[in-house]
């Protein structure tokens, strides 16, 4: 039976076995869904972590009067009216429940992102087809709350290399060091830029990738699925930043794009995340050493063998057609010792 030209290319080009076989584990583990699932929680967490930042705003803030009354003066002169004495009152009273605000905000800050991680490593683990409820309950939540702090740590990093190299702010640096004027300099300042969110990209998956597993995973196929994420994470990032900027240009996308903007963001991320774990996790060391190898392809042949001697059903109607003879015969035996006796 001739094979498919799909399986044709899969025998031809290596890597292109690889995709096929990256495609077949994040659609059969349920890629889409958990890069939904996350999507939910990361979401969710964006509120308290506001609240979070809030209260440390006012915080900081409640100990810098100075710089308050700076605030309140330019909310003043920016808004006339009723709206900026509004304005200022709702700043005073953040100022003085900075406390609570704070209090709260960690709380539930805390819940959401321990929700959020747990989606996390499940995505992964399942992509890897490991259990992802192997640990004790609490010792799960403190690795669970010390993967959300590295995280968050890493993602700011990586976003904020990004910005900054396409941001206006590598202009200014480079004139106040007197090298604006030099020719193509800021072209080279973007690629280094984008280089280094590159590198940065990697640290963050190699650490999701080969961290929210709980097993230990093959370094080497970490470590392609991590420059894979790396890559495809980039481009997203640069694509993104074109996105945003254009869509707070006019009212309405200033109004709606960024929370759309995010969820898509968001979403985006993590598939690129789980399509990377699938990756790592179909590479040839990583089939052989998790047992996910496919066996070869079983060929049935169908075996016709006749058999000598007489079988048991042969017997069997013999004995019935002999049975039903020998009760014919008796009867026709009968039959004529009453006629001779007549």
């Amino acid at each position: 039976m001739s094979s498919s030209p799909i399986d044709q290319y899969r025998e031809k080009w290596p890597w292109f076995d690889h995709l096929m076989y990256m495609n077949e584990r994040y659609n059969t583990q349920g890629g889409n869904f958990y890069a939904a699932a996350i999507t939910y929680f990361s979401v969710l967490s964006l509120f308290p972590l506001l609240m979070l930042a809030f209260g440390i705003t006012g915080l900081v803030l409640r100990g810098r009067p100075q710089t308050l009354a700076t605030i309140q003066e330019k909310i003043t002169s920016s808004v006339d009216g009723e709206l900026g004495n509004t304005l200022t009152t709702i700043v005073d009273q953040a100022v003085s429940q900075a406390g609570a605000v704070f209090s709260i905000g960690a709380l539930i800050a805390l819940w959401t992102g321990l929700g959020w991680m747990s989606n996390l490593r499940f995505g992964v683990s399942k992509q890897w087809k490991v259990d992802p409820t192997g640990d004790n309950f609490f010792i799960a939540k403190l690795r669970d709350l010390g993967g959300l702090i590295g995280l968050l740590i890493a993602l700011i990093i990586a976003f904020g290399v990004t910005a900054i190299g396409s941001s206006g702010l590598t202009r200014r640096i480079l004139e106040w060091v007197g090298l604006g004027g030099v020719p193509g300099i800021s072209i080279l300042v973007r690629i280094v830029a984008i280089l280094i969110g590159v590198l940065a990209n990697f640290l963050v998956f190699y650490w999701l990738i080969g961290f929210l597993p709980r097993a230990e995973v093959p370094k080497k196929s970490v470590v392609q699925g991590a420059i894979l994420g790396a890559i495809a994470f980039e481009i997203f990032k640069q694509l993104g930043s074109l996105f945003f900027s254009n869509a707070l240009s006019n009212p309405a996308g200033a109004a709606f794009g960024p929370i759309i903007g995010v969820m898509a963001l968001l979403y985006f991320v993590w598939r690129i995340l789980l399509y990377a774990s699938a990756w790592a996790a179909t590479t040839p060391q990583a089939r052989r050493e998790f047992g996910t190898t496919p066996p070869e392809t079983a060929i049935i042949r169908p075996v016709v063998q006749e058999k000598s001697g007489v079988s048991a059903s042969t017997v069997a109607g013999v004995g019935a057609a002999a049975g039903a003879l020998g009760t014919v015969g008796l009867g026709v035996a009968r039959k004529i010792r009453r006629w001779r006796k007549r």
